[in-house]
């Protein structure tokens, strides 16, 4: 399982015996004072199908635990995130085949977020270091996508 906090992420697999995603790497995609510390485990729901997962307040970061997240070293940037109202993803998943028409919202090709503002002083020299940001790039923009390993058409 792949979890995306802003400019990185976190890979998690699977361990049967524990019924719990462990943490097996991370990737950084840009941003040398990028350095988020990813939970080590990721929690099923009460009924033991489903991780939980935690959004930012206020943030496109999405964490494996409740919590304040540092995920820039200087300045140092945190989220917050924490039990709220739960969304039941899993209710509503379409799965897309990537050999038929995809749907519209599939090739933009811009950023999902607010535009970038309240940002320090060291952004003008290329940083990009800002409370707000433009948000992470549309899905076709990724570098590669992830196949389902037992999928079916």
């Amino acid at each position: 399982m792949y979890v995306s906090v802003h400019d990185a992420g976190a890979f998690y697999r699977f361990d049967r015996n524990r019924r719990k995603f462990v943490f097996n790497r991370q990737e950084v995609r840009k941003g040398f004072l990028q350095k988020p510390k990813f939970p080590e485990v990721v929690h099923l729901t009460d009924e033991g199908n489903h991780p939980v997962l935690f959004a930012a307040k206020g943030s496109h970061g999405l964490w494996t635990a409740p919590g304040k997240h540092k995920y820039v070293r200087i300045p140092r940037l945190y989220d917050d995130s924490g039990y709220g109202f739960p969304w039941k993803t899993w209710l509503k998943v379409d799965v897309l085949n990537s050999s038929k028409k995809l749907p519209i919202w599939m090739q933009y090709y811009g950023k999902w977020g607010n535009q970038h503002s309240k940002c320090h002083p060291l952004s003008k020299m290329g940083l990009q270091i800002c409370q707000f940001t433009d948000g992470p790039t549309g899905i076709p923009m990724k570098p590669h996508d992830f196949q389902c390993q037992n999928a079916t058409n």
